[in-house]
């Protein structure tokens, strides 16, 4: 069956009002017979007005030369599908240099609509455009392979790269109460290591698959970021506790995209969130990370930046990325935010930036868990020895 053969059993979305069929794109009726089918360029006009109706014109582009059927499943793609999350993934992607807009869709990659819809519509969606997103070097591209039987794999089509979509979560799961049927929940042990990926890493509990998507996307890109530093989730009028409990797929008013993740198997289970500060046309990409033991109050707040960095090496983090240091502010209150941006940032993490080293990630990874681990009580000792250095700095 053809990707635009509608099926009567599966819901789809309404399509969008600029797509609806037209008197100009219904088939002309001929006084002998039945109607004939309309012309190509009528077909290709319809898709232009579909991918200009949901903004995706300067994202997704087709093959020029499609024939009618192509030309059909597009439409229907277009007009029938949310591809919010996926162009979110891919304006991204080419912010960090790792496509350029428009990429072209593959409709080929699905052989039916049954094949399409077998998948979640993210990961159907992505398995068309993901191939054009190139992190370069031994990343490879970010391909999803189909597997004999069933299933993905994400990056590698080797064992222990297999995504588990949509496992099975508890009711008290934080995630369980906001699933999304067509993205919904992703399970994984799939992680960076040096210049490539390993498998059989720490078990992480995505929120949605495109919220996987966008993580794997900010991996390999090189940055530098400020000291963490912990502060109570209650402190400085619950800002971090809004945060951390606001809804996993909204980004909260300020931000581009939330990234919700939780490492399910540490002891306690650790909640992740992932804020990004910068709108998709920044010529950098900036963010928070919030990291919560469930067991505590006390968050991990670390401030994350691809700036370049300017000025000297023992310059304060507001100084070494000037344009990144005000965005912080916004969402977390100027008092949090002083904790992290009036640090310093390590040494070894400029040296890092400049010298364009993709092992900064790894760097970055092992001094969250430190601090997971040495979380204890509600950080407010802490937070006092932060402002003290804060007003000596100041």
């Amino acid at each position: 069956m053809a990707i635009h053969s509608i099926s009567s059993t599966k819901p789809t979305e309404m399509p969008c009002t600029p797509c609806r069929r037209s008197a100009a794109s219904e088939p002309r009726r001929t006084s002998s017979g039945p109607s004939t089918s309309p012309h190509v360029s009528v077909l290709r006009n319809r898709l232009n007005r579909c991918l200009s109706a949901k903004g995706l014109h300067t994202i997704i582009t087709f093959d020029a030369q499609l024939d009618r059927p192509l030309l059909l499943k597009a439409i229907w793609l277009m007009d029938t599908q949310q591809w919010t999350e996926v162009a979110d993934a891919l304006k991204l992607a080419a912010q960090y240099g790792y496509c350029q807009l428009p990429v072209a869709c593959d409709l080929q990659r699905h052989d039916s609509q049954q094949a399409y819809l077998a998948d979640v519509r993210v990961v159907a969606l992505w398995k068309m455009v993901g191939r054009h997103v190139e992190f370069g070097g031994n990343y490879g591209r970010f391909e999803l392979f189909d597997q004999p039987g069933g299933g993905v794999r994400a990056l590698r089509d080797a064992p222990g790269f297999e995504l588990d979509i949509n496992p099975p979560l508890p009711p008290a799961h934080p995630y369980h109460p906001h699933i999304i049927d067509g993205n919904p929940p992703v399970r994984s042990s799939i992680d960076p290591q040096g210049d490539s990926w390993t498998a059989g890493a720490e078990v992480t509990t995505d929120a949605s698959v495109s919220a996987f998507i966008m993580r794997v996307i900010m991996w390999p890109a090189n940055w530098g970021h400020a000291p963490v530093v912990l502060v109570d989730r209650h402190a400085h009028g619950g800002v971090l506790h809004g945060l951390m409990n606001h809804l996993p797929h909204q980004p909260p008013n300020g931000c581009s995209a939330v990234m919700a993740h939780r490492f399910d198997d540490m002891v306690p289970p650790a909640e992740c969130r992932t804020l990004l500060l910068t709108p998709f046309d920044r010529p950098f990409v900036a963010w928070i990370d919030l990291i919560i033991p469930s067991e505590t109050n006390t968050v991990c707040v670390r401030v994350v930046t691809t700036e370049p960095p300017v000025g000297d090496a023992s310059d304060a983090f507001k100084d070494r990325r000037p344009t990144t240091a005000p965005l912080v502010g916004g969402l977390l209150g100027n008092t949090i935010a002083d904790m992290a941006i009036y640090q310093k940032q390590d040494q070894g993490d400029d040296e890092e930036d400049e010298d364009d080293d993709d092992d900064d990630d790894d760097d970055m990874d092992g001094e969250s868990e430190d601090e997971l681990d040495d979380i204890g009580g509600d950080g407010g000792g802490d937070r006092q020895q932060q402002q003290q250095q804060q007003e000596k700095e100041g």
